[in-house]
């Protein structure tokens, strides 16, 4: 099943004929899962924080290369110098075009960083789902005693 926990078995024992002592110990242990499970959660939130921020940065990046890109035709207009050969000038704005393609087909990267947020994102939630059903079970567990 998809989403489902794979990890191990949260519950040791039955809590039916467990002693106070034990069922306080099995509370501590479920209480220090909790707190880990906590602290992932916080982890994964800083390293989608830091991606988003990237992908960010990568877009602005793309807008800055394609405003470059149009002043660069614009100049190219204005700029052909009629003495000297068109193959020569040609030659040379094709091989900056050519760096500044390579550089925007750098977006594939974006791309990916989308594809990890939203698997990060995905990951995020079903934690959080998974937690709130271990807060529920706990509670549970201490009230039908």
């Amino acid at each position: 099943m998809q989403g489902e926990y794979s990890g191990k078995p949260i519950f040791r024992r039955r809590y039916v004929s467990m002693n106070e002592d034990a069922i306080r110990e099995e509370i501590n242990r479920l209480q220090d899962e909790l707190y880990s499970m906590q602290e992932a959660l916080e982890l994964f939130g800083k390293d989608n924080k830091d991606i988003r921020n990237q992908v960010l940065n990568g877009q602005e990046n793309n807008e800055r290369l394609m405003k470059a890109l149009g002043t660069k035709v614009e100049n190219l207009e204005q700029k052909l110098d009629y003495r000297t050969p068109l193959k020569a000038q040609f030659a040379e704005v094709i091989a900056e075009y050519k760096e500044k393609i390579s550089q925007l087909n750098d977006e594939t990267e974006v791309k990916s960083f989308k594809r990890s947020i939203r698997g990060l994102t995905l990951l995020t939630i079903v934690n959080t789902i998974l937690l709130l059903v271990m807060i529920v079970l706990i509670g549970y567990s201490i009230l039908s005693i």
